[in-house]
């Protein structure tokens, strides 16, 4: 690999990332893989080996290329796309100030843009579907039981799926009557918050921890076999608990349901019951609290309450007509 871009490379992970900006293991792990993937397509598109890249290969139209090679070749979506992209621009922007000499090379790259993407809408629970998968938890089994605190967790905090499965006992602070208690989150960017827990949340971590014995080093959730429950073991329960409860809640039919899905319900019930969208912010671990508010848009009761505010328009409409004088001006255009 060409020393100039070896160099720099390793320093953008070793004293940007990791020293100066103390970015989370999974940030590293995603701008690593970026570049993992951007030299393979160096040497499978431009046969350019990695021993042999340079700096100029950082230039617009290979960047492009990669963006194609992504779509078409990977069959990446959007996101994914973006944020392959997102490594690369953060990469050119350290080279910007460590290495002036590129400068030209640098802008011309950070020139390509990010995709737009479509706006889905946002997709939660009703606090009956939310009833109907905890209904279906058998608390008489040891795996129900730990399904039961997973879905009462989930939805009383609203914490990422990452956040979950990272959660030590340690981290439930129980007051001194042991009826109230709060969680210790730590989110994206290793930014912390703390989150109030229900009677209920509480009780069912309680029962749950004593009968595993854990102390307060130990992962708090567990799979089958006694290792640590993974993202991809909880997206499998609870699209288990989906499928059971189905047939005593049809609309959960209609509905894609990630482990995601409950942190769009904790936001938008929040929301009903009259909490600030900057509250909210702090209850989920936004940074802006312009992400908080798509779930003022997905909330359609509110919007008929704001539409029953208004004054209907007069039934009695008659179709416009512009005078002469207006026709005659768009006329000479």
């Amino acid at each position: 690999m060409n020393n100039v871009f070896q160099g720099l490379l390793q320093r953008f992970f070793l004293k940007r990332l990791i020293e100066q900006k103390q970015a989370s293991p999974e940030t590293v792990k995603s701008y690593r893989d970026a570049f993992r993937i951007y030299l393979e397509y160096l040497d499978a598109v431009h046969h350019c080996p990695p021993h042999k890249i340079g700096m100029e290969h950082m230039e617009a139209e290979y960047v492009l290329g990669f963006l194609n090679y992504l779509s078409g070749k990977r069959k990446n979506q959007t996101a994914t796309i973006n944020s392959r992209l997102a490594a690369i621009h953060a990469f050119l922007r350290f080279v910007s100030f460590e290495k002036p000499e590129f400068s030209a090379t640098v802008q011309r790259s950070l020139m390509v843009p990010l995709q737009k993407t479509a706006r889905r809408q946002v997709n939660y629970l009703t606090r009956q579907e939310i009833d109907a998968l905890l209904g279906v938890c058998s608390v008489k089994e040891a795996l129900g039981r730990r399904d039961q605190m997973m879905v009462l967790l989930l939805y009383n905090t609203g914490a990422r799926v990452s956040e979950l499965v990272n959660l030590k006992l340690g981290d439930i602070v129980f007051d001194g009557s042991g009826f109230a208690g709060s969680m210790h989150i730590v989110g994206k960017g290793r930014k912390e918050r703390t989150v109030p827990l229900w009677k209920t949340t509480l009780s069912a971590i309680r029962r749950y921890s004593e009968e595993r014995q854990l102390q307060p080093g130990d992962k708090l959730f567990s799979n089958f076999v006694g290792g640590e429950l993974t993202r991809s073991g909880v997206r499998y329960r609870i699209r288990r608990l989906v499928e059971e409860a189905q047939e005593g809640m049809p609309s959960l039919r209609d509905k894609r349901i990630s482990p995601h899905t409950f942190r769009h319900s904790t936001a938008l019930h929040l929301l009903q019951a009259g909490v600030d969208l900057s509250s909210i912010a702090i209850w989920l671990g936004h940074e802006n609290i312009n992400t908080t508010h798509k779930y003022m848009e997905a909330d359609m009761d509110m919007k008929e309450s704001i539409l029953a505010k208004l004054a209907s328009p007069s039934a009695n409409l008659s179709r416009y007509k512009p005078s002469r004088d207006v026709l005659a001006f768009l006329s000479s255009l």
